[in-house]
């Protein structure tokens, strides 16, 4: 007798078929035409596979626009108009910046200079670590920036003696890092894939973007807030043991055993400045958009006298399943946007009742649901792509800014602070340093709070600062 094992993967094309037969043979609904269903259902369909696993996200969006075409709703010409959006083109740029800092020795001088600053107390090493982590993932990557963070970590633990497993210095400091980098990934545009997405998003929508600097404004202040929060649950939850002296003095050594910083290592901090300084600038001059400057600074790294990096050397930084997935699911949009699938969503949830809960309440608890389904349904595309649509309809028709949801969704669906399942905290979940349960105890608490934090100041920055979409 033959036993097939079947997994969650194998599961994925059959769901996401029958999606698309339920969608073709049902009838047209009041306020939704059939192309219309047909599109919600080439989306929920493409949903289901990145769910289960089934296909790489980029390709199960590639999939989804070719599937849309042969089903009628949309032209081959223009099912891919997504990937002509200077989004995906700032997604693939931007992360020229983690390629320069990968290549170089700036990251053991960055240990080096953690060790000095936090001297022998161990609970001031981890937020050194933490406020480091955050600052730098919010114009990295950050996933790169967390498995640099964990390097750091490593170099630390082993020159002080301390065992993984058995350490709580080696637990605060990996989920102390993986924690702070989450939040500093939802301080820019820059800091997190989802971002760029909810970006694309926006533009989509309202034909405006929400600038640089007035994403940090709404953004920025949450993540500063939230750092020393976590950083005391955590050292309260896992008291950190002590360092001795005398292990951290190898790190500074070897650190200064590096000498004074190389040329290229001159022109790699001047990116790592200059880039983010003028993606703030652009909010006041134009043509200076965070595309132009990341395709610029590029070019620039890339260039004979310069010289920080070769195209070999960025196209292996670039994750380009996360760039094709952003441009699928802004030509999708347009798609079911064109046949009326958002506008039918957007009325079904205003008359859900949801809506009269008043704004905060409203917001906390979709944020909240959203953030515990992300917890164990880790695929943040596929949520903001059904929820940020419809959350823009409702935030315009009732006279708020779309930004809103846009950056609220994006901020909690870029990382997660309860279970190492989401790829994000997976890549610390390694050598037995924590547990699933060590996760949950670190990170509940303060994901109450930034949930509240969210849903109260998110709402208010952005009437205050205007965002102009």
């Amino acid at each position: 007798m033959i036993h097939i094992r079947l997994s969650k993967k194998h599961l994925g094309l059959p769901l996401a078929a029958a999606i698309l037969l339920v969608g073709w043979f049902m009838p047209p609904l009041e306020g939704l035409s059939h192309e219309g269903i047909v599109g919600l259902a080439v989306m929920f369909a493409m949903v289901a596979m990145m769910l289960c696993e089934t296909l790489p996200m980029g390709v199960a969006g590639l999939l989804a626009l070719v599937v849309a075409a042969l089903l009628g709703i949309t032209q081959i010409s223009t099912a891919f108009s997504g990937f002509g959006t200077t989004t995906v083109i700032f997604a693939m740029a931007v992360f020229s910046l983690t390629a320069i800092v990968m290549k170089s020795d700036l990251a053991i001088r960055l240990t080096g200079f953690l060790v000095r600053v936090a001297g022998k107390d161990s609970k001031r090493l981890v937020l050194a670590f933490m406020a480091a982590g955050g600052l730098l993932s919010a114009v990295m990557n950050d996933s790169a920036t967390l498995v640099l963070f964990l390097g750091f970590a490593d170099t630390v633990l082993v020159n002080a003696g301390h065992v993984k497993g058995k350490s709580n210095l080696a637990k605060c400091l990996y989920l102390g890092s993986a924690f702070a980098i989450f939040m500093g990934g939802m301080a820019t545009p820059a800091g997190a894939s989802i971002n760029v997405l909810a970006l694309g998003l926006v533009e989509q929508a309202t034909g405006l973007t929400i600038p640089f600097l007035a994403w940090m404004a709404v953004a920025a202040p949450v993540a500063i807030v939230m750092i020393p929060v976590i950083w005391l649950v955590i050292v309260r939850v896992f008291p950190p043991e002590p360092i001795d002296g005398e292990s951290l003095d190898v790190l500074s050594k070897k650190a200064a055993s590096l000498g004074a910083l190389t040329v290229e290592e001159r022109k790699t901090l001047l990116f790592l400045i200059g880039v983010p300084v003028l993606w703030v600038v652009g909010s006041w001059v134009t043509a200076l958009n965070v595309t132009t400057v990341s395709v610029i600074a590029l070019a620039l790294m890339c260039a004979p006298g310069i010289r920080l990096l070769t195209f070999d050397e960025f196209q292996r930084e670039v994750p380009w399943n996360i760039v094709i997935m952003i441009g699928a699911v802004i030509s999708l949009g347009n798609v079911v946007g064109a046949t009326g699938g958002i506008a039918f969503l957007a009325n079904a949830f205003l008359s859900s009742g949801v809506m009269e809960l008043g704004l905060f309440a409203t917001f906390w608890l979709i944020v909240a649901a959203v953030y515990f389904m992300h917890s164990y349904v880790p695929v943040g595309p596929a949520f903001a792509t059904i929820l940020i649509p419809p959350l823009m309809a409702y935030c315009t028709s009732a006279g708020y800014s779309p930004a809103i949801p846009a950056i609220l969704l994006a901020a909690i669906l870029s990382g997660n602070m309860l279970v190492p399942i989401n790829p994000g905290l997976a890549l610390s979940y390694r050598d037995n340093v924590y547990s699933f349960s060590d996760a949950f105890k670190a990170g509940i608490i303060p994901v109450f709070i930034l949930i509240t934090l969210l849903a109260a100041w998110v709402p208010f920055a952005v009437s205050l600062t205007g965002v102009p979409c």
